[in-house]
């Protein structure tokens, strides 16, 4: 083996551990949010209406324990 193909090969290697890492690294979160919102309308007396609306959030986050 040429010292340039030793060079090519550790350089190889080396890209491949840090490309490992940042995978690692760069999948150990996530975070989501839901937002959910129900809307519901009756109409009464004159101009007096009814609205009745709901909000929910769900908030989910996952992250890797080291």
């Amino acid at each position: 083996m040429t010292k340039q193909q030793i060079y090519k090969m550790v350089a190889t290697i080396a890209t491949a551990i840090v490309t490992c890492v940042a995978i690692a690294l760069g999948l150990s979160s996530c975070n989501v949010t839901r937002t959910i919102t129900t809307r519901s309308e009756a109409w009464q007396k004159g101009d007096t209406s009814v609205v009745i609306q709901t909000k929910t959030v769900e908030t989910y986050d996952a992250s890797k324990k080291l």
